[in-house]
């Protein structure tokens, strides 16, 4: 987990945004690399798309209060919100099979309660050291394909499109090695975890649902420089915050 100095040596022998990085101190919250073990996990082949999420505002998740956290149900009825951000906004949710955007860590943690309930197993967002793991395999590659970024694999600010797309339509190109696609590009995926400077340890303190405090979001989007598409790059922001290039996917721990 975390990018090592010789992988930010690489970075800034090609790429004149990663030495930038480098004289803004900016790789310090990805560092440093260290190796953790990871109990057994699931996670989802796609983020939640449109068409999950709409059954879920559907099947009354606004209106429910058991799916929500004390402080996220406050800022719901405090805002009476009952959709996400540019649900009605062309070209955000015009299509089941794009990913949903404009959703705050409140929401995302929400529909997995509700989905929890219906798919009677415990589903969750993912920790960050999961998200990571996923992404980089057991090799600490800086991509899910490899070490050298590849525009062709994924939908970032480099492939011009300057919006979300399909989920089925990601290249497969761009999946990891466990078949998960999607990692890099198109939209930053909230983890459970708070934000803290690295080292990373699995006490689960750091995934308390109740407190109310910065989330690590991964994976760069449609809307990312080169630079912060990487399996290692590190975002956060308040559990309230939305935008359009910002949504989730679920994992879970497996029945034993």
């Amino acid at each position: 987990m975390g990018i090592s100095s010789e992988q930010i040596a690489t970075l800034c022998a090609t790429s004149d945004e990663a030495r930038t990085w480098q004289r803004q101190n900016r790789f310090e919250r990805e560092q440093p690399a260290h190796d953790l073990t990871l109990p057994g996990y699931w996670m989802a082949k796609h983020p939640v798309t449109v068409g999950h999420y709409r059954r879920f505002i559907e099947k009354a998740g606004y209106t429910t209060e058991r799916y929500w956290t004390p402080a996220g149900w406050k800022w719901r009825a405090a805002s009476s919100r009952m959709l996400p951000d540019h649900w009605d906004q062309s070209p955000w949710s015009n299509d089941d099979r794009l990913p949903v955007v404009g959703v705050s860590w409140f929401e995302a943690v929400a529909f997995c309660e509700w989905l929890s309930e219906h798919a009677d197993r415990a589903i969750r967002l993912p920790s960050e050291p999961e998200w990571e793991k996923t992404a980089r395999g057991s090799d600490a590659r800086l991509y899910p394909w490899g070490d050298a970024f590849d525009p062709r694999a994924c939908n970032t600010r480099t492939s011009g499109i300057g919006r979300t797309i399909p989920v089925d339509e990601v290249p497969t190109s761009g999946d990891s090695i466990y078949g998960i696609s999607g990692l890099i590009g198109n939209v930053s995926e909230w983890t459970a975890s708070r934000f803290e400077p690295y080292s990373f340890d699995l006490s689960g303190e750091r995934e308390r649902p109740q407190e109310v405090c910065l989330r690590v979001t991964r994976g760069g989007s449609w809307f990312s420089p080169d630079i912060r598409a990487r399996a290692t790059s590190r975002g956060m922001n308040d559990p309230w915050f939305t935008d359009r290039d910002l949504g989730f996917r679920v994992a879970c721990t497996p029945e034993s």
